[in-house]
């Protein structure tokens, strides 16, 4: 997989302090030890230049895996549910994972998730931004080759976003925006955290077309 992505991420931890008052009013607060995690961050992200203004009407299907060649290795398939509404199901281990985190990040943003019943009866096209998530499992990172192969490891998040006509005909779609990223980080069990954390920073990017380098620090 060529893309030119890198995160750096380590776990630290900040240690609290107390003084006379903190230890007298102990019953009344709790000294919190707070877990931070700190990105060495490449990112790319493509946004269309000609909308100025998105849809605030959103639906994101599951997530798919991908290989490493960047294709799906899942495919979407329909679920009839007892009130007869549609509803798409990924076989992908973080598929309706990444979807909730998906979604409460942009209701968050002042976005409106709907139902995929609800994008199908929308009477107008081009009206709903609908998104699709692809991730890879973790593996062992090839771009450190020196490093302890225990604690180097990696993996992709991919977010792109397009409008539909009224009749979802995927050939008339408008693609708004693609973004990437690719983590490396020290403890191949965090690799599902990191994977739904990366989807929640690359959604803080919407809007920009660039690459950029930055260090990151999240507060969990």
């Amino acid at each position: 997989m060529k893309i030119s992505i890198c995160i750096l991420l380590s776990l630290t931890f900040l240690a609290g302090c107390r003084t006379g008052a903190d230890i007298a009013n102990e019953s009344e607060a709790t000294v919190l030890r707070i877990p931070k995690w700190s990105f060495l961050v490449r990112a790319s992200a493509s946004f269309d230049k000609d909308y100025k203004e998105v849809p605030k009407r959103v639906y994101v299907f599951p997530a798919l895996r991908l290989n490493t060649n960047g294709q799906p290795i899942d495919q979407l398939s329909p679920r009839q549910m007892t009130d007869g509404a549609l509803q798409w199901y990924s076989q992908a281990p973080l598929g309706s994972q990444l979807k909730v985190v998906v979604e409460n990040k942009l209701s968050k943003e002042g976005f409106r998730p709907i139902s995929f019943q609800e994008m199908m009866d929308y009477p107008e096209g081009h009206s709903i931004l609908v998104f699709n998530l692809y991730y890879a499992e973790t593996s062992a990172s090839k771009d450190n080759p020196t490093a302890d192969p225990d604690s180097s490891w990696t993996t992709f998040t991919r977010i792109t976003a397009a409008t539909f006509p009224q009749d979802l005909n995927p050939q008339a779609k408008r693609d708004i925006m693609n973004q990437e990223v690719v983590t490396l980080f020290n403890d191949r069990e965090k690799g599902a955290g990191v994977i739904k954390r990366s989807a929640n920073y690359l959604l803080d990017y919407m809007g920009i077309t660039r690459q950029w380098s930055e260090s990151v620090n999240l507060l969990l």
